[in-house]
């Protein structure tokens, strides 16, 4: 019997033993990924809740029958421009949804949970995206969101984005500054 248990022990320790990997001499591999890269955006969204040609629209109403109520999902494929006039040079499309999480009855003090994608299709950053998340309080002039991550030029991108009304109409039509700080690779 005590040899049978000693025997036991051995294939327990064996089979334990190859069961954890042992390291080779250069199983420990450490590549430099360059140095880190920071990148100022200055750019402009154009919002359109109306006309022929709307970037943005409800496709969720919440409980409540205001025009923007809690639980409202708004998806949005805006333009993004170089400069405030939607005449200027298109860079890009701003690309994802926005739901209004507050239950607050004061309308001035929405807020949106923003979840977007800055999509490039022109110029040095071309092909590459950044995401965007975070609270959005609706009707601040000036708010301030995270950079969570990002695509092409924009890789292992972080950071933060001022974003500031620049105008804004009754039929929610609006020009927001974006002012983005992104640290990428």
């Amino acid at each position: 019997m005590a040899i049978f248990k000693a025997l036991l022990l051995l294939l327990s320790v064996t089979a334990i033993s190859t069961a954890i990997p042992t390291p080779a001499h250069d199983s420990y591999v450490e590549k430099k990924m360059g140095s880190e890269k920071y990148t100022h955006l200055h750019l402009y969204v154009h919002i359109a809740f109306s006309g022929s040609n709307a970037t943005a629209a409800k496709v969720v109403q919440g409980p409540t029958n205001k025009s923007l109520g809690f639980g409202d999902m708004i998806v949005v494929d805006n333009p993004i421009t170089e400069g405030p006039d939607l005449s200027s040079k298109l860079i890009g499309r701003e690309q994802g949804y926005t739901i209004t999480v507050s239950r607050d009855p004061d309308l001035s003090k929405t807020i949106n949970l923003l979840t977007i994608n800055l999509a490039f299709i022109a110029g040095k950053h071309k092909n590459s995206t950044l995401t965007i998340m975070g609270r959005d309080p609706v009707f601040n002039v000036v708010r301030e969101l995270s950079v969570v991550g990002g695509t092409g030029a924009f890789r292992l991108a972080r950071g933060y984005s001022i974003w500031t009304s620049i105008s804004f109409n009754l039929t929610g039509n609006s020009i927001i500054e974006g002012d983005i700080h992104v640290f990428h690779y």
